[in-house]
Order: structure tokens, then sequence, then C-alpha cells
């Protein structure tokens, strides 16, 4: 359980300029959300690092989301993208709508934590999860399997069926939050680390609050329901006065992914610039600073560690027994 206050080697040659040369690749495409997105920011900050550290040409390339994406990075068309333990381990595994097991994708690093919950008006009496029964929850969203898949686990935690509830269809989180707002629906799935929420509080009568797990929720229950999903506590701060006492809601991870083919000498050069560079990443995109430097190397990630990855860590220190009981034989 985590708590938050919402909150080259020698294989490598040196050249002169100080950039490593990679073994094979040519360029680096990212894979992100779509142009305006946290994904898209993360993503056009580490191609800047890439492409200055590296010595190649780097670009992030928006797409409408990473169930689009995450396919091209499999069969090795795309170099690496941003998706979350939740999308990828569905991808993986070949579940939802991905037609079959994507075994060929692999984990770099972990570079967000997201914490999630559903939010309400704080006069809606809605607690927790049991108490939506018979409420209209915008958890339908067809542009993100993978939070639709969290949105009905989140709902289920309370002892209810989808059926208990009028789970309607949303077309993004904001598409939610407004819908909640003015009064269309009851409930919505939120990031409470979205800046939005603290701008609204006050244009709602009464405020926000978010909503916690319900009774049937464990860690346990969780992984049954979906992979990728944690529990933690959300606390409440001056920040984000819609988190109303301790409460215990749901958080996924964002990874770096990359593909198999991809060879060793080419992820430990680009895991080891990211691990770098980390702090000045972190200076520059606010998000980032949820995830230290030594927290990079997520113990538990829904898709194996790619070798180059493992080596790194290794070698600074961050590959644990515990990391190595989570990955699987490749």
């Amino acid at each position: 359980m985590k708590i938050w206050q919402i909150a080259a080697t020698a294989a490598f040659m040196v050249l002169g300029n100080g950039h490593s040369a990679l073994a094979e690749l040519k360029n680096i495409t990212i894979g992100t959300n779509p142009s305006g997105s946290t994904f898209y920011l993360i993503g056009s900050g580490f191609a800047k690092v890439f492409q200055e550290e590296l010595g190649i040409r780097s670009t992030a390339q928006p797409f409408t989301g990473a169930s689009v994406y995450l396919p091209s990075i499999s069969v090795g068309d795309i170099t690496l993208g941003l998706a979350s333990t939740v999308e990828s381990g569905v991808a993986y595994e070949g579940k939802g709508d991905f037609p079959q097991p994507m075994t060929g994708l692999r984990s770099i690093a972990r570079v967000w934590n997201i914490p999630y919950a559903f939010i309400t008006k704080a006069e809606s009496g809605i607690i927790t999860a049991d108490d939506l029964r018979g409420k209209r929850v915008m958890g339908d969203m067809p542009a993100s399997q993978a939070a639709t898949m969290i949105n009905q686990a989140m709902v289920k935690s309370g002892g209810l069926e989808l059926d208990d509830v009028n789970f309607m269809t949303s077309g993004g989180l904001m598409d939610g939050i407004n819908a909640v707002v003015e009064g269309r629906a009851d409930a919505a799935p939120a990031s409470t680390a979205m800046p939005v929420l603290t701008e609204l509080q006050a244009s709602v009568p009464g405020g926000l609050r978010i909503i916690g797990n319900g009774s049937e929720a464990s860690d346990e229950f969780f992984a049954k329901e979906i992979s990728g999903v944690t529990i933690g506590t959300a606390l409440p701060s001056e920040k984000h006065p819609f988190i109303i006492g301790e409460t215990e809601i749901v958080s996924y991870d964002t990874m770096l992914i990359t593909n198999e083919a991809i060879s060793e000498d080419d992820v430990y050069a680009i895991t080891k610039s990211l691990y770098d560079n980390w702090g000045s990443l972190q200076n520059d995109i606010g998000t980032l600073r949820g995830i230290a430097q030594n927290e990079l190397a997520l113990v538990n990630p829904s898709v194996p560690y790619h070798p180059g990855a493992i080596k790194f860590y290794k070698e600074v220190g961050l590959w644990t027994d515990a990391h190595e009981e989570n990955q699987p034989e490749n």
C-alpha cells in the first residue's frame, strides 16, 4: 500500500562530443497520446534528452491512444511508447479489444504514478463506491478500454454489479468531470492530481469530493479484476480540498515501453540517459516529480523488463530480489 500527498557501458563507443554510439538504432520514435496531453509532454521531453545525449534523431509521435501505438511497438514499427501498467498489461496478455497477446512488449522504466478515483459533488451523499447503487456513473470510455476496466473495477469494489448503476458513456476525463459539475452525472473518474479539480471546486455549491474504494476493495480484489492497479491513500491538503479526510483510492503507473527486438545495448543506453537526466527532466516536467530517480524500476510491472534495462538497474543497485521474482523468464 502506498501513501501520496497529492502529490556506455564499455560496449558503447564514446564519441568526441560525448554522445554514446547506439548499436543499431538510427532514430527513436516515442508513441504518445494526442498533442497537448501529459503523455505528449513527457514524450517530447524524453525525445529531447535522447537526441541530445545519444546523438540520434528522436521524436514524440502523437496518436489517439496507447491502444493504437502499442501494436506498432510490438512489431517494431515504433521504438518506444508511454502506456499505463493497465493498458500495457491488457495488450501483453491479449485481453479486451487486443486480438492476441503482444508478448514482444518490454518495460524500460516507470515514469509517472496516477492516483485515480471517482469524483462527485460533496453534498451528493456518496462517500465510497458502496454508495453508487442507482447513480449515474460516467465510466464507459471508448477511447480507453483500460480506463473503462478500472472504472468497472472501482464500481464492483462497492459490492455492486454494473447493472446496479447507470454506467454512462464518457468522452474522457474532462467530459465526465464536467458532467458531474453540471449535474448530468453523479460520479465520474479523475486523476486526483488534476489541477482542474481545484479550479472547479469553488464553482460547485458545497464543492467536490473524491469517492473512496468500496468495502470489497483489496489488492487481491483489484488484481483479479485488472492487472496494474494498486491501492493507496489520498491525504487531504489545502491544495486538494476535494479530498475530505484520508481516502482509500487506486493508482496505476505509466511505463516507458519498447519491444524485445531492440538490442540490449540500445535499451541500456536509453535507460541510462533517462536515469542520468531524471533531475533535469523533473525540473522541466512537473508531472515527473512524483517518481524519484531510485523509483524508476517498478517492482511489479505488467510487462516484463527488457534485458538492457535490467542490466543498467543492476549496475546502479536498483534491481532487487523482488524485481527478480516478478520478472518472468523471457
